[in-house]
This record gives C-alpha cells, sequence and structure tokens, in this order.
C-alpha cells in the first residue's frame, strides 16, 4: 500500500530533500557517539546515496566514504533507530569494501 507521498509503506524510500539533511544528521551523531565510547571515530567524507525503511523503528542505509584520519574507505552503514527505547535504542553497523571481516557492530 502506498501513502500519499508515493512511498511504498515498509518499503526501502531513496531519502531526498529535507529528509536527506535528516538522516545525514542521524549519521553524524551516531558516528560521534560511537566515537565517545571504546569505538573509532570517522569523518563523512562524501555521501552516496541514503535510503530508510520503517521497520519496528527507522532503518537508515548509506553508502559512504568515510576517513579514520588519512585513511579513506568506501563504507556500508546501516543505523536502526528506536527512540522510544531508554537504552540500547540504537545500532549501528559500518562495513568497509573489500574488507568483509573488518565490521563494527555497536548498540548504545
Amino acid at each position: 500500500m502506498a501513502n500519499q507521498g508515493g512511498n511504498l509503506c515498509g518499503g526501502v524510500n531513496e531519502i531526498q530533500g529535507e529528509d536527506f539533511q535528516q538522516a545525514l544528521d542521524v549519521l553524524n551523531k551516531t558516528l560521534a557517539t560511537l566515537a565517545t565510547g571504546d569505538g573509532p571515530s570517522f569523518q563523512i567524507v562524501k555521501v552516496k546515496s541514503v535510503t530508510s525503511q520503517v521497520v519496528a523503528g527507522t532503518l537508515y542505509r548509506y553508502q559512504v566514504q568515510l576517513s579514520q584520519g588519512d585513511d579513506i574507505k568506501e563504507s556500508y552503514v546501516e543505523i536502526w533507530s528506536q527512540p522510544w527505547l531508554q537504552e540500547k535504542g540504537t545500532n549501528i553497523k559500518i562495513k568497509f569494501e573489500g574488507e568483509e571481516t573488518n565490521t563494527i557492530d555497536s548498540t548504545f
């Protein structure tokens, strides 16, 4: 069933416009939170695509370039946000292109 915006409810939607900026804010905030713990610190170099899907929260999928110091990597980031959970409401998974064994998976 489609909503009035033409997006399929529960389906994967390409993000554009204001929603794109909101998705970037989610990515920046989540990367900053990851860096405050024992996790690594990444900066966004370039965003290639962003999708979202409503699945017991919002699942954002990003294809981005992330830098860690001088090292820039093609990356696939998934952020599952369940803001109503007071603890463990955000999960981030980062996979690096060509490095299948180097994956970050953190929940906070």
